[in-house]
């Protein structure tokens, strides 16, 4: 039934999300589709611990 409420559920475009492109060997950082910050991977961390909507 898990995969069930995960076909359902909707992620929230707002939200930073961090992701590992194997292609470009590099780490991006997405809001939704759009990519706002490319680099290593402490880079992206620290993008966005100051960009984390409070």
């Amino acid at each position: 039934m898990n995969w069930l409420t995960k076909l359902f559920s909707k992620k929230s475009n707002n939200q930073l999300v961090m992701k590992f492109s194997k292609q470009d060997n590099l780490w991006l950082v997405m809001k939704g589709y759009d990519i706002l910050y490319i680099g290593d991977e402490p880079q992206c961390n620290a993008y966005m611990w100051n960009h984390i909507s409070k």
